[in-house]
């Protein structure tokens, strides 16, 4: 029997609470992502700040002549 089969079996109640579970995990994921890009950015601005890397000009990287 599939997930979904198990599931429309469930009471309505039931089945709002799993729908909500459900929810809330892919919005944990999401932050989750979220802050591993702002901890990312982060790094790289201070990776600049520190010397470490060096920022390129992207119009003169295509520039063309």
């Amino acid at each position: 029997m599939s997930l979904l089969e198990q599931a429309i079996k469930k009471t309505p109640q039931e089945r709002v609470i799993l729908a909500e579970m459900i929810l809330a995990s892919i919005d944990y994921e999401v932050d989750e992502i979220n802050k591993a890009w702002v901890d990312e950015v982060q790094n790289r601005i201070q990776s600049v700040a520190d010397g470490q890397s060096e920022l390129l000009d992207f119009n003169k990287l295509y520039a063309q002549d």
